[in-house]
């Protein structure tokens, strides 16, 4: 049960960048014409690739605790101390740089292409990651959070993950 509520808890906040919060009223899509973007981390990444980063595609985790969220595909899994989430989304790169909840941008090259590391403001413990591109629907995400018995620090361990996996957003 704690992965579901670590991996939900990242999730949640990666898709700050698309506004997660609290509602009131009667729940209906902000805008019902969002389309999901054509690479689903699920679908898209194969095992192999998950393997190579160290953890385990038999602990996949689609969407938040199985709800879809309009305009986004994503992919979690885990083993006993590292945890990464695959996000897709129709947002631009420069959305997550205005978003007030991350914090502590830097460029980086990430293979040849530019992409945007940070953390988010409440991360206070410093277990949290991001890796961000543009990518033909959007921006694909790369987020990472590592327990006190990793053995490498959150955002090595994203930039690594992030080299692997955001290829596959492109195919």
């Amino acid at each position: 049960m704690r992965v579901k509520v670590v991996v939900g808890g990242l999730i949640c906040t990666g898709l700050l960048v698309a506004g997660c919060g609290t509602v009131s009223g009667q729940a209906e899509p902000e805008n019902p014409t969002v389309s999901q973007p054509a690479f689903n981390p699920c679908d898209d990444i194969p095992d192999d690739a998950i393997r190579s980063i160290g953890l385990d595609p038999g602990t996949e985790d689609r969407d938040i605790l199985g709800v879809n969220q309009p305009g986004w595909n994503l992919c979690a899994w885990n083993n006993t101390s590292e945890f990464v989430t695959v996000f897709a989304g129709s947002y631009a790169l420069g959305d997550i740089r205005r978003n007030g909840d991350f914090t502590e941008f830097t460029d980086i090259d990430l293979d040849g292409q530019h992409a945007l590391a940070f953390k988010t403001v409440a991360d206070t413990r410093g277990e949290r990651c991001y890796v961000a591109v543009d990518a033909p629907f959007g921006v694909t995400m790369v987020s990472a959070m590592v327990t006190s018995s990793s053995r490498v620090g959150p955002c090595d361990y994203v930039r690594d993950a992030a080299a692997v996996l955001i290829p596959y957003s492109k195919n």
